[in-house]
């Protein structure tokens, strides 16, 4: 990741490992955290990621991002079903000769297909997660997020992301799940979302409104660049 000042607001970019630019819900908390550090913001700013321009707001150590409305269409995803191309939301979104798995595709800034049940095992993972992520019907590839609903409003997740493979957490996947959640109640509100490396809680007033996220970020290395400057 890569943060400046940009005018009167933060840019923010994030680079998978191979290469590829991503919008990342975790990302902007740590810019955030990186940013009042250095003197360049206060308790409230704004940051530029990709095409979106994200409000922030730091309270104590609680930082809330809000990421806008999260998306089932399939141009804005992308996902290219060749049955029944319009529905992303609960229906059969990978299979192959011998099982089909059913979830929802959508995109909260990235990519994400949504699995509801108990969460899966290691082997079980690292099976499905690449074969899913480089499914055809995905364009862009996609990452996976098994999601189980552990009490009311509460959900564990384990993730896979594209590029990547397993990670401790994902803001825009813990984002895709709460709104899928609350979709399938039908209803808005705030769910504690649980990555395997942290909590975050997510909030929005129905399924097709506005997400904000709030958690925690925190300092863990800082180091000086010593090599040449860069090019601008």
């Amino acid at each position: 990741m890569a943060v400046g000042k940009e005018g009167s607001d933060l840019r923010l970019r994030m680079f998978n490992p191979d290469g590829t630019e991503d919008f990342c819900g975790n990302g902007l908390r740590c810019a955030a955290l990186h940013a009042q550090g250095q003197g360049w913001v206060g308790a409230q700013f704004a940051i530029r990621h990709l095409d979106r321009l994200v409000p922030t707001q730091i309270a104590g150590d609680l930082i809330r991002t809000e990421l806008g409305p999260a998306s089932y269409l399939p141009e804005d995803i992308p996902v290219q079903f060749e049955q029944d191309r319009d529905n992303t939301f609960d229906r059969v979104v990978w299979q192959d000769s011998s099982r089909s798995i059913r979830g929802s595709v959508l995109t909260t800034g990235s990519t994400h297909t949504i699995i509801p049940g108990p969460l899966p095992d290691d082997a079980t993972i690292d099976d499905l997660g690449p074969k899913i992520e480089n499914a055809p019907q995905f364009p862009t590839r996609t990452s996976v997020m098994w999601v189980e609903t552990l009490a009311p409003m509460v959900l564990q997740i384990r993730i896979w992301e594209r590029s990547v493979g397993e990670t401790q957490g994902c803001g825009t996947g813990s984002s895709a799940a709460a709104v899928d959640y609350l979709r399938r109640l039908g209803r808005g509100g705030t769910v504690e979302v649980r990555n395997p490396g942290g909590t975050v809680w997510v909030t929005a007033e129905a399924w097709n409104a506005p997400v904000s996220v709030k958690g925690e970020a925190r300092e863990v290395f800082a180091g000086t660049w010593l090599g040449p400057a860069p090019q601008t």
